[in-house]
């Protein structure tokens, strides 16, 4: 090759290279200012609804309801940007709901997983999960784990076979249940020293549930309580927690390869946030807050330091919220605002 000629294919190699060396600046995380649309979620049954589940889907969200009246009756539906979609009803509703990567809808607990597709008629599999707290699913679909309230057990979704399991030990109880690539994560009370008070911790186990390690999020604090987990793309976990009684006890807690990386107050809210979502990537949460010193909404809290990079006003007033899904450009957080009004449960899907 004429040495002219291999000069240029070399720098054309080094370019392209150079394209994908990941030395660029990733592109700025996702903010979400604009609320969308709200849907009245109790007008889906005429006594009102419990909200069980809500689960990011391609276009959406879907939420999980037990009828208020009846709470045996469940009611599946979707929530998209134009609203709410075709509900399913679904009789003997489980407590946790969960969402395989070709959209199939598990409904789980205590004694079935039933699937529904999203085209197609239910299946119904039984199995034993007396006391369910918790239930995940790995990202390739092909183990669901459960919390119980002395076990963790690994189950095949599709024939409910038992693959792994283990006691929890005593006094560690589950609060909330996430599953990465290598195993599940979970998010749980220690009670264990009985000269101290209840501590929040991350446990991360292998698929096989082996031994789990465990990190304690606020040792600085004397007691702190748990309350929600989620996981980025890379096993990176974020959970909520309050520490103590002292200044700034809501926070947010990051916790990567066994370490807490960053611990961050959640700005003016006077309630821990029941839920949040996390950016793929692990750069930013997107927390509901209420409070005398905030707006009632969620809010884009870069999660490396701390700052608040933008927020969306929900209610007017005050308001409470629980389930939280990010899919891609829209998040659908579930709540109500409290006014002279009665309350309804509402989704609110904020872009």
């Amino acid at each position: 090759m004429p040495a002219r000629r291999a000069a240029l294919v070399a720098f054309v190699a080094m370019s392209a290279a150079g394209c994908t060396r990941g030395d660029e600046e990733p592109p700025p995380p996702r903010e979400f200012s604009e609320l969308q649309v709200t849907v009245d979620l109790d007008a889906v049954a005429p006594g009102g609804v419990d909200v069980v589940g809500l689960e990011p889907t391609d276009d959406g969200a879907l939420v999980l309801l037990a009828d208020t009246a009846d709470p045996a009756v469940g009611h599946l539906a979707p929530l998209t940007a134009d609203g709410l979609g075709e509900v399913r009803r679904i009789d003997g509703v489980g407590t946790e709901l969960l969402v395989t990567p070709d959209g199939t809808a598990l409904v789980v607990g205590p004694d079935r997983i039933t699937s529904l597709p999203a085209d197609g008629d239910p299946t119904v599999t039984e199995v034993v999960l007396e006391e369910l707290a918790a239930a995940a699913l790995s990202p390739d679909g092909r183990r669901l784990y459960a919390a119980t309230a002395d076990r963790l057990v690994g189950l095949d979704p599709r024939t409910g076979e038992t693959t792994a399991e283990t006691d929890l030990g005593e006094g560690l109880t589950v609060a909330a249940l996430e599953a990465g690539p290598d195993g599940p994560v979970a998010l749980l009370s220690d009670a264990r020293a009985p000269d101290l008070a209840d501590v929040a911790v991350l446990g991360t186990w292998d698929e096989d549930l082996r031994e789990p390690e465990l990190v304690e999020l606020a040792p600085d604090r004397p007691a702190s309580i748990p309350s929600a987990l989620r996981l980025a793309d890379d096993g990176t976990a974020v959970a909520t927690l309050t520490a103590g009684s002292g200044d700034d006890p809501f926070r947010v807690v990051v916790v990567k390869d066994g370490e807490v990386t960053a611990s961050h107050a959640v700005p003016g809210t006077d309630r821990t946030p029941a839920d949040l979502a996390v950016s793929p990537d692990g750069r930013v949460a997107y927390l509901p807050v209420a409070g005398f010193e905030v707006e009632s909404g969620v809010i884009t809290l870069d999660l490396a330091g701390g700052e608040q990079l933008a927020d969306a006003r929900l209610c007017e007033g005050q308001a409470t919220f629980g389930r939280v899904a990010l899919s891609g450009d829209r998040l659908t957080v579930i709540g109500s605002c409290i006014s002279s009004e009665a309350a309804s449960t509402t989704a609110f899907v904020v872009r």
